[in-house]
């Protein structure tokens, strides 16, 4: 190695379980090992999938067994990783108070950048209107914010304007205590209701679908997996539609629409998941996937008292149901 190439951050690399650490928590066995980073870069390690567990991602909360081979790598620092803030980006808020917003996220607006300066992502909204927001969280691309809805689906998200905050609410979500009540417009006419119990996978973290992992399949191949089960009830019929109403248990990537398509019922407009359009369905195609977050419950950090935040159902998802047929 040149005098010029940077050395490895030290203890990078594979690290063996010993009996004495087996049943411990992955975060606390690398803040052990790593007594520097803190609690939040460990989060954000794993998140990233930067801590593997025997060559695969893990949760933070993951219970390691004796002989476990943990491996870690620490990215090199970053420059102009944080969010540019963006006062004239309109946000609607749906509640704020000294521990928190809530937004009514419009279909069509990224959560986050993609990359050092990009705008016009709710992130950068959030940045200009809460400053105390830069920090807090386990991304400076994700400030504050505790969870992701994808481009096309509208409705309630959640962001920490303080890191006490964030670390409860987190908490909250982590584990499975948040209520997320979801709206979507699906093909065809599922049963009246049920429960799609089935982990989510993808091929990578830069993947653009997941896959639905079956009991036959193992997931063999396949990175990233995680739990995902997804409650759903049928609202409303329409001649070849429905609109159905779910409940996240989890929190994976594309969760519901990857189980709603493995039910063979995908949410209309989906282009990742649902049908190939005929070119007489592409008139009456919404232009986004009809899916909408509809309802947040969680346990408030400060008052510890269960609040409710509501988004009510968007124009163009009304508009769609009103030219289906009833059946």
């Amino acid at each position: 190695m040149s005098a010029d190439s940077p050395a490895d951050p030290p203890g990078e690399g594979e690290h063996r379980v010993e009996g004495g650490q087996a049943g411990m928590r992955i975060d606390r066995f690398v803040k052990d090992r790593f007594p520097e980073l803190s609690r939040r870069e460990i989060v954000r390690l794993i998140q990233e999938q930067d801590v593997l567990c025997n060559g695969r991602p893990v949760k933070k909360g993951a219970i390691l067994r004796e002989g476990d081979r943990v491996d870690l790598r620490i990215p090199g620092p970053s420059s102009g990783a944080g969010v540019v803030p963006e006062p004239d980006l309109p946000l609607k808020i749906l509640r704020e108070d000294a521990a928190l917003v809530a937004v009514d996220k419009a279909a069509g607006l990224p959560t986050h950048p993609l990359h050092a300066g990009e705008k016009g992502t709710l992130a950068n909204g959030l940045l200009a209107r809460y400053p105390e927001m830069e920090g807090v969280g386990f991304s400076p691309r994700e400030p504050g914010i505790l969870h992701r809805l994808d481009r096309d689906t509208s409705g309630v998200l959640l962001a920490a304007r303080t890191d006490a905050a964030f670390e409860r609410l987190r908490d909250e979500f982590e584990q499975g205590r948040v209520v997320k009540v979801y709206f979507a417009v699906v093909h065809g006419r599922p049963e009246p209701e049920g429960v799609v119990d089935r982990p989510v996978a993808s091929r990578g973290r830069r993947a653009n679908r997941v896959r639905v992992i079956r009991e036959d399949s193992g997931g063999r191949g396949l990175r990233g997996t995680s739990p995902a089960e997804t409650h759903f009830r049928v609202v409303r019929t329409y001649k070849g539609y429905s609109f159905v109403r779910l409940r996240m248990k989890t929190g994976a990537r594309h969760q519901l629409r990857a189980h709603m398509a493995y039910l063979g019922h995908p949410v209309v407009g989906d282009s990742i998941y649902g049908p190939d359009l005929k070119a007489s369905d592409k008139a009456r195609h919404p232009g986004r996937h009809l899916l909408h977050a509809a309802e947040l419950r969680f346990f408030h950090p400060l008052k510890g008292k269960q609040i409710q935040i509501r988004s009510p159902l968007p124009g163009d998802i009304r508009s769609f149901l009103k030219k289906l047929t009833r059946t």
